[in-house]
């Protein structure tokens, strides 16, 4: 159990809570069972939610139920018997997908996305549902940092930021088009991964960006991320950008010895954003991290014009459904964003992919001699206030180049959590979270 103070000098008692592989591993082997874990989970949300406001549906009778034919089924798999929270935005057939906006309020899909079906596929328990932000691009909806309570979790994964931070569930999947994963987990102090671009099948997740959509894990630990992420990846035959991808193997890479890695400090985009304590702290991470500075080159000075063009354009597409069942309903955000987007004619739009393609092509060039990089997850620690879910300048250009993007919750800053942000090269994946654990455990050492 630990203790945290909120920037209105309250404090929170957060519950410990095992780490996914622990539960699998005594379920498994007959000591646990599904249970016993939902009936944990249960308690320790219990215990902060109502001030957390992390789930959007928990249903305990549905949840028991479900965890009790887990174990009469004679649990197995990877994640046998662990609670899982799911973002609402992942369809899910037996509860409701509401995607944070109230045009869906009661929405029950016919089918469960694909990610949900690997989970269950795996033992795991899905618990509930999580809050978004509104469609995961607009107004932000009632989810606090379980760190301080007056701030912000980020967005638009709040939800299941906040319940792993909060020791609610092990593992939690969220999705990312700009800085959804990364950006959250920084300002919750938790492990989160989005992987490369593809690695993990969005068939049944509610489209913004064709071509920055990603599915990504929460999670209390390296190696939590690794296991959830190996269960859900991989070609499914229906998501084009998932195509002839072979499930990742993690977790397997994760228990080889962790040698030192060759990396990079990338302070752009947005270091001029960076607090002087974050610039400071991130700073003096690179050093003892051995970092090597690297400067990004002119193909880059447009990276956040490049990626919110291709978002807009994209949202504006994506969400017609949406506009045309009561656009008035919409929050002036997401309004903003397909306003934005319907201003970008077609050879411009076009302009635009190819000036990302350039830049991907430019960083893999410039990555070359390097294992990962380091660069910051965020400016600062979570911002205070609901409203504003953080700057996202941090964690857009490594969506648009769908590069892995790993986030080490290893520095504190004026109390708060601070994300190091680690990236790697396009289908790196096993390299860039082994870089990112060796980080942790280096910067562990070097503050016990």
């Amino acid at each position: 159990m630990t203790t945290t103070g909120t920037g209105r000098n309250e404090t929170l008692r957060l519950p410990e809570c095992p780490r996914a592989a622990e539960i699998a591993a005594s379920v498994r082997a007959g000591r646990g069972s599904a249970a016993a874990a939902c009936t944990d989970a249960l308690e320790r949300i219990a215990e902060t939610d109502s001030r957390v406001h992390a789930w959007a549906c928990l249903d305990a009778g549905q949840a028991m139920a479900q965890a009790q034919a887990i174990d009469a089924a004679g649990p197995e798999g990877v994640l046998a018997g662990v609670p899982v929270a799911v973002k609402d935005i992942i369809d899910t057939a037996d509860r409701p997908t509401e995607n944070g906006t109230p045009l869906d309020a009661g929405r029950r899909p016919d089918t469960n996305a694909t990610v949900v079906r690997r989970l269950r596929a795996a033992g795991a328990l899905i618990l509930g549902k999580t809050v978004t932000t509104e469609l995961a691009c607009g107004a932000a909806n009632e989810t606090r940092n379980p760190h301080a309570l007056a701030h912000t979790p980020g967005g638009s994964s709040s939800g299941s930021a906040a319940t792993v931070a909060a020791g609610g569930v092990p593992l939690a999947l969220g999705t990312q088009t700009a800085g959804s994963v990364v950006r959250p987990a920084a300002f919750c102090g938790v492990w989160g991964m989005k992987p490369s671009f593809g690695t993990i099948p969005r068939t049944g997740v509610t489209r913004l960006s064709r071509s920055l959509d990603h599915v990504g894990v929460f999670a209390g630990s390296a190696q939590d991320v690794a296991l959830g992420i190996d269960a859900i990846s991989g070609d499914d035959g229906l998501d084009q950008a998932s195509a002839g991808r072979a499930p990742t193997r993690l977790a397997a890479a994760l228990a080889l010895p962790l040698g030192r890695p060759r990396l990079a400090f990338i302070r752009q985009p947005g270091w001029e954003e960076a607090e002087a304590d974050a610039a400071a702290a991130y700073e003096a991470a690179a050093g003892e991290l051995g970092a090597e500075p690297l400067t990004l080159g002119s193909p880059f000075a447009a990276a956040r014009a490049v990626h919110l063009g291709i978002m807009r354009r994209e949202v504006a597409h994506a969400f017609a459904p949406w506009v045309a069942r009561g656009e008035a309903a919409l929050s002036d955000i997401v309004r903003e964003h397909i306003e934005g987007g319907r201003a970008i004619n077609a050879d411009a739009y076009l302009s635009l992919l190819d000036e990302a393609d350039a830049m991907r092509r430019a960083f893999e060039h410039a990555m070359r001699p390097y294992d990962a990089a380091l660069t910051p997850a965020a400016p600062g620690g979570a911002p205070e206030g609901l409203d504003f879910t953080g700057s996202r300048t941090q964690t857009m250009l490594w969506t648009m180049l769908g590069v892995p993007a790993v986030n080490v919750p290893a520095l504190t800053v004026g109390g708060l959590p601070l994300g190091l942000q680690v990236v790697g090269r396009f289908g790196a994946d096993a390299t860039t979270l082994r870089a990112a654990a060796w980080c942790a455990a280096r910067l562990q050492d070097a503050c016990p």
